[in-house]
């Protein structure tokens, strides 16, 4: 290699660290402030790079609030949904629990405020972006199903009534979750939480036959 010469790769690289960097500076400032209450010169001065840096990457604001909610949903997976929801060393509603519990976890660590960035995008943009309501209810759908393979692994173990319609229970535990959030933002405390899951695993996911 020529001295002082950077290989081919090295370009791409840099492109993708800085597309990085702007994904998560527009996931931290969208969860601050809303979508619509942060700016484009916000975002760029927040992660540090020139204007054009960002329109190197993406067409508009609604593309990058896109790309941020797809960045999420892809660092989410693997270190919260499938550890947690799909580890069948754990029995089916601890894993549930713990899914919950890490959630309360991370919304303590932020004090009790900004709150679940699927759950913002759907009230600030499902009515004015149909690709972004989309893609906010097809992530919710995939949460959903999880809830409700571990509801329906549960069932088969006797651990909740046979009489429980597994799929309206999965409904309930997703639109239950983001009320819970939404009230936390509120009262900017954990009791909102704590009564979903006192209610959940105390009162609705108990064997009953």
């Amino acid at each position: 290699m020529t001295p002082n010469r950077r290989p081919v790769y090295y370009g791409r690289m840099e492109e993708l660290s800085t597309k990085e960097i702007l994904l998560r500076a527009g996931k931290s400032l969208f969860i601050e402030k809303g979508y619509h209450h942060t700016g484009l010169q916000e975002i760029v001065k927040s992660a540090g790079v020139p204007k054009g840096s960002f329109y190197h990457f993406f067409d508009s604001k609604e593309a990058f609030g896109i790309a941020v909610l797809e960045h999420h949903m892809k660092s989410f997976q693997p270190f919260i949904e499938k550890p947690l929801l799909e580890d069948k060393t754990t029995p089916p509603l601890k894993r549930l629990r713990n899914f919950f519990l890490s959630g309360c976890s991370q919304l303590a660590s932020e004090g009790y405020q900004g709150g679940c960035i699927v759950g913002n995008f759907s009230q600030e943009m499902a009515d004015q972006n149909e690709t972004c309501r989309a893609f906010l209810e097809s992530a919710m759908q995939t949460w959903e199903n999880l809830f409700i393979e571990c509801l329906r692994e549960a069932q088969s173990m006797g651990h909740i009534s046979s009489r429980e319609d597994v799929i309206e229970l999965g409904h309930f535990l997703m639109n239950g979750w983001e009320g819970a959030i939404l009230r936390m933002k509120l009262t900017r405390s954990r009791k909102p939480l704590q009564n979903f899951l006192d209610l959940v695993f105390n009162k609705i996911l108990v064997t009953g036959d």
